[in-house]
């Protein structure tokens, strides 16, 4: 039988609940269906991973005047995009949240495995 992700929608549903509505299932089945991403069910089929690779540009460090930097993360921005980057990662202290979330910015927490 071949498993469809559909077959997988209540076990990713309730992945996707932990997410506070940053991904929606509408939004992930779009990125498996477009090839974006792809389902990997385990062979029982009791679990299931989405994989993606994600094209990031990450803001390495930032510094000195406000004003400036905030002309040049909009511009930094337009360019990603044009570039064709999905998002823009940062880590920081915490007034970053403060600054950037008027921007668009959200607070992400994750893990990390170094290869």
């Amino acid at each position: 039988m071949t498993e469809t992700l559909d077959d997988y929608r209540p076990l990713i549903e309730r992945a996707l609940e932990r997410t506070d509505g940053a991904c929606t299932w509408d939004m992930l089945a779009e990125e498996v269906r477009s090839g974006r991403a792809m389902l990997l069910p385990s062979k029982s089929g009791k679990s299931v991973a989405v994989l993606q690779i994600v094209h990031d540009l990450h803001v390495f460090t930032a510094s000195g005047d406000l004003d400036e930097l905030m002309q040049m993360e909009a511009d930094v921005t337009e360019m990603a995009k044009r570039q064709g980057f999905d998002r823009m990662t940062m880590i920081g202290r915490k007034g970053w949240t403060r600054v950037l979330g008027l921007r668009g910015w959200t607070p992400e927490q994750s893990l990390v495995k170094e290869l």
